[in-house]
Order: structure tokens, then C-alpha cells, then sequence
């Protein structure tokens, strides 16, 4: 089944096919640029990933040393950072079109939480990344299926 995606005003969508998994990202960056206690990301493979429409449409922000963040220019809605030389896509939950139907597997960051929330779940919980990456979080994804 494809999973659907598109900006607010409609004039991005993309898709992409297979396995995901939710993190939830608390750091100060994601923090800031999404207004929010924390991120809610989808990682999934980029090799399924495609823009269906409007990539012309696509800004960029260098937001860290490793990382550009992908937002487009008309709404401002927050887009997917894809990475194929990593065989990653990182996929803002909230652009979503298909219901994302699942619950957060790790929450990255918690040692820059804000103060005022509290994770009320049992996914596991990292005081930045794991040591192997978003890959490590991935295989363990993939164990339990």
C-alpha cells in the first residue's frame, strides 16, 4: 500500500511504499521549527520514496552541520528530508495523507524535552540518538515484525 503526503496548500504530494516506524524527535531545532514539544516523524526507505508533484515548490533550510531541512516555499509546511545515498526518508507525520496508524517506536533527544510534557508511552527513549543511528532503531523495527 502507498502512503500519501502532500504540503497544506497542495501544491507538493509525494508518496512512498513499504515499512515505516514513528519516532518522535524533542530537540531544540525540531522543537522550534515545528512550534511543538517535539517532532513526530515517519523513517521509512527512500527507495520507494517519489514526489508526485511540486518539487519546484521545495525549499531548504541547513539546520545542522548533516542535515537540510525540506519546507515548501508557498505554505511553509514542513516536507520530507530525503536521503538516497542513506537509503532513508525522514517524513513529517502531520503532512501526512494516509492515517498513520502507529505508535511511536523511540522518542530521540529527551535530555532537551520541554520541561512542561510528559511521555506517556513506553517506546523507548534516547537522551540524543542511539548509538547505530536511526538504522539501529530500524533492524529492531524489523525484528519484532
Amino acid at each position: 500500500m502507498y502512503n500519501k503526503g502532500s504540503c497544506q496548500c497542495g501544491a507538493i504530494a509525494f508518496e512512498f511504499d513499504g515499512l515505516y516506524f514513528l519516532t518522535f524527535c524533542h530537540c531544540r531545532i525540531c522543537q522550534k521549527l515545528h512550534g511543538a514539544a517535539f517532532a513526530p516523524i515517519l523513517h521509512a526507505e527512500s527507495k520507494t520514496f517519489k514526489w508526485l508533484k511540486g518539487e519546484e515548490f521545495l525549499s531548504y533550510f541547513n539546520s545542522s552541520s548533516h542535515l537540510n531541512r525540506a519546507f515548501c516555499r508557498n505554505c511553509g509546511s514542513h516536507m520530507p528530508i530525503v536521503s538516497r545515498d542513506l537509503n532513508h526518508v525522514a517524513v513529517p507525520a502531520s503532512v501526512m495523507d494516509t492515517p498513520v496508524e502507529q505508535k511511536p517506536v523511540a522518542h530521540f533527544y529527551t535530555r532537551s524535552k520541554a520541561n512542561w510534557f510528559c511521555i506517556g508511552d513506553d517506546a523507548q527513549q534516547y537522551e540524543t540518538v542511539p548509538p547505530g543511528g536511526i538504522r539501529e532503531v530500524y533492524e529492531r523495527v524489523l525484528e519484532s515484525q
